[in-house]
């Protein structure tokens, strides 16, 4: 089945959430179903061994009865017209803090474009998703509810995404006026610890959809510098 839909100064820039769009890689990783109805998010991602990076998860319990530990974790598509595989293919990963689309859809700026910087709208929303800090409530112990919540909040990131103009209903509303409402009151601003995660095959690279990750500024920190390492070691 099929889902959809850093060049630094010094390390502490990325610390303070001022990040350029260098993709670092951080590893390989494969995705799962889980909650999500739309061809979207929120699903299952599952880190490899040689993964750089510690993503936080929301610590729930997953879909099929999967426990929700480390490293594995929840995400939510950016990008409404890319695909990735969800039946063990695997994949690598760049650490980023911007889309990259190779799909005709993004041709010409369309749909934020095929580099579209992340929005703080969206990082305040998976931010406060992960960490369960969410003032519009999200049911993470309930299935049925667990996925209309989860279709309503990838509705509202591929709205502020520019990847669907459809207006907004419900509780996908609600989580958008509230990341609005952050946003506004200055409670939230930036990206913080969100980020992008480009997803490419393995072998011929081909550009797939995007995902976000949440990773605490010390483990990002540490996946800049291991990059930045091997780039050294492969010149």
């Amino acid at each position: 089945m099929r889902l959809c839909a850093l060049s630094f100064s010094c390390a502490a820039a990325l610390a303070a959430g001022v990040a350029s769009a260098t993709p670092i890689f951080v590893g390989h990783i494969q995705f799962a179903e889980s909650y999500g109805s739309l061809g979207g998010g929120e699903f299952r991602a599952i880190p490899h061994q040689d993964f750089t990076i510690t993503p936080l998860n929301t610590g729930t319990m997953f879909q099929f009865g999967q426990a929700s530990s480390a490293p594995q974790f929840e995400t939510f598509c950016m990008e409404r017209f890319e695909n990735v595989d969800t039946s063990g293919a695997t994949y690598r990963a760049d650490l980023n803090t911007e889309t990259v689309a190779q799909a005709p859809e993004y041709a010409g700026g369309a749909h934020g474009g095929a580099n579209d910087p992340l929005d703080a709208r969206t990082a305040y929303l998976y931010d406060h998703f992960i960490r369960h800090t969410l003032l519009t409530p999200y049911n993470y112990s309930d299935e049925a509810s667990r996925i209309d919540d989860a279709n309503a909040l990838q509705l509202a990131m591929w709205f502020i995404e520019q990847e669907d103009t459809t207006p907004l209903l419900g509780k996908a509303l609600e989580f958008y006026n509230e990341s609005n409402a952050a946003i506004g009151s200055g409670q939230w601003s930036g990206i913080g610890d969100v980020r992008i995660l480009n997803i490419y095959t393995d072998g011929d690279r081909t550009d797939l959809q995007d995902q976000i990750v949440l990773v605490p500024g010390p483990a990002a920190i540490a996946a800049l510098a291991a990059g930045l390492a091997l780039r050294r070691r492969q010149r």
